[in-house]
């Protein structure tokens, strides 16, 4: 449960009086409040500040609080805040009424203060719990389509391949068997990297992953990734560049940090034709560590780049060599970078290349 002094109150009602009572009694226990004196107010005050509750008088003059908490629940952004009425008449029709529009509760004025905070503790952290709810079922949703479109897709071909060995359709003796061998191994690998992603992703969804933050040693970290993914480059006759002249520290957990930097990079390699180059800078800022990953492969067009980076979509596709991709890459990528308190911006253009910095802090 948060802190009360987390909690943000708006109050809507056209009495000064009973808006600074409400006031006061909820700024007691460190509740935060915003006041407004007519529903129009309210509406507007909402398109500046995004409360936890709204607490809503019925009888105003011009827009009555049903008709306030109709407009309310009309918009997207707004929809999901709890707003309990502030009434004197708790006559059965008025509560039907209020129910209709959208209301969560009703608090009869004049009230206990005690009354007040324990039933908006009560909504907010409700309304919280259904936020999270929410989520988990999209994780949830997002897993299966995964699982559905890019486990059981390799798994299928290996099955297939295996199935052809086993019945005597492939000479083994054959040059044929070694080149399927070869990509049997392949495809078997690029499964188990996407299970092992598909496990961290869980698990990072669930906050079951522990993140140590310590000052680690971003040129260390780069290097190991190089060397790591050095055989993917060489295949594509990629060179890859690491301009950084001394050592820079972040503070950041290093196993996580790591994986950024490896989807980064191997995605830099898959995206990039043979012959390219990928140029990886590291810049010490005044509060952050700036590191940048700029290739001249294919590109992306904007609308891609959005789904992928701001929409949060799963998005997967081939490299330039046939590379198969999982689109789990990514989303590790930008989970752990917001773990991490860090910040990734993109930039790119097709059949130019793609640009991607991503900072993260110099200091805890």
């Amino acid at each position: 449960m948060k802190a009360l002094d987390q909690y943000l109150v708006l109050i809507i009602d056209d009495n000064p009086m009973n808006l600074l009572v409400a006031a006061k009694s909820l700024e007691n226990y460190g509740v935060k409040t915003l006041t407004a004196e007519s529903g129009k107010e309210g509406l507007e005050m909402l398109k500046v500040h995004t409360p936890s509750l709204i607490l809503l008088d019925i009888m105003m003059p011009e827009m009555d609080g049903y008709e306030v908490c109709r407009k309310i629940k009309q918009e997207d952004k707004w929809k999901d805040i709890p707003v309990i009425f502030l009434t004197a008449n708790s006559h059965m029709e008025n509560l039907v009424e209020g129910f209709d529009a959208g209301g969560v509760d009703y608090i009869t004025k004049p009230f206990k203060q005690e009354e007040l905070l324990v039933r908006i503790k009560n909504h907010i952290e409700l309304a919280e719990s259904k936020k999270t709810i929410v989520e988990m079922i999209r994780s949830r949703d997002k897993l299966y389509s995964i699982i559905a479109h890019d486990v059981r897709s390799p798994l299928s071909g290996i099955l297939q391949t295996i199935d052809a060995i086993d019945q005597g359709f492939i000479d083994v003796n054959s040059e044929d068997f070694k080149e399927i061998m070869h990509h049997l191994r392949i495809r078997t690998r690029e499964t188990n990297t996407l299970l092992t992603s598909l496990l961290q992703w869980t698990r990072l969804q669930a906050d079951t992953i522990v993140l140590d933050f310590q000052f680690v040693n971003i040129k260390q970290v780069l290097h190991s990734c190089i060397e790591l993914l050095g055989a993917n480059a060489q295949d594509k006759k990629i060179q890859i560049n690491l301009a950084v002249d001394e050592d820079v520290y972040a503070w950041c957990d290093e196993v996580s940090v790591h994986t950024i930097f490896r989807n980064i990079i191997s995605n830099a390699i898959k995206f990039t034709k043979e012959s390219g180059f990928i140029e990886i800078k590291v810049i010490r800022k005044t509060a952050s560590v700036e590191i940048s990953v700029a290739d001249n492969g294919v590109g992306m067009a904007e609308e891609t780049v959005r789904k992928i980076f701001r929409e949060n979509q799963h998005y997967t596709s081939s490299g330039t060599a046939n590379e198969q991709g999982t689109g789990l890459g990514l989303m590790l990528v930008k989970d752990f970078i917001r773990k991490n308190n860090g910040h990734i911006e993109v930039s790119s253009t097709l059949n130019v290349g793609t640009k991607i910095v991503v900072k993260l802090p110099l200091e805890k």
